[in-house]
């Protein structure tokens, strides 16, 4: 019974560290911060990856040809923007997106140089984890019912030898 237990424990620890790494990962190549963040200096990256959404009436450029100046609007503040990348499908007014370039504190713009998806990881993470909880409960459930079963099996006296009876031929 200690080896299921400790099989067990192996599984919740790689788990957890799985956890720990995907967050790490997240946290170093998924994040987005805010036009509000970049402009406090709340930041420790030199690409950043800014999530706002484009100024009415602040679009200047030629977006269709990969360049373009805006305000990227937050929730209190907003950023001064010039995009020099290849030209995005997305960027139009009002709309939200996130941005990855480089923050010039001396002009006080963000230098975009490409753009990226917004996605609701909060709920795709939180979907992910109620699936593989559900998983190991259920796999747990039927590992621990497997082993109490197998264990009454072995205690249980249906394996005794049959008794030899000899019968004499005529």
């Amino acid at each position: 019974m200690t080896g299921f237990y400790l099989r067990w424990a192996g599984v919740i620890v790689m788990a957890i560290t799985m956890a720990v790494l995907a967050n790490k990962n997240y946290q170093e190549h998924l994040a987005s911060i805010s036009p509000e963040a970049v402009l406090a200096g709340e930041h420790s990256h030199a690409t950043l990856r800014v999530q706002g959404m484009v100024g009415s009436g602040s679009l200047t450029g030629s977006p269709e040809e990969g360049h373009a100046e805006f305000e990227l609007l937050g929730e209190t503040k907003h950023l001064k923007v010039q995009y020099q990348g290849p030209p995005p499908e997305n960027l139009r007014e009002l709309k939200t997106l996130i941005l990855i370039g480089r923050w010039d504190s001396g002009s006080q713009v963000f230098q975009a140089q490409d753009t990226a998806l917004v996605t609701n990881y909060g709920f795709v993470a939180s979907a992910y984890l109620i699936a593989f909880l559900v998983l190991v409960a259920s796999v747990f459930s039927m590992s621990r019912k497997v082993t109490c079963l197998f264990q009454e099996i072995k205690e249980s006296k249906l394996y005794e030898p049959e008794l030899e009876t000899h019968v004499e031929h005529r």
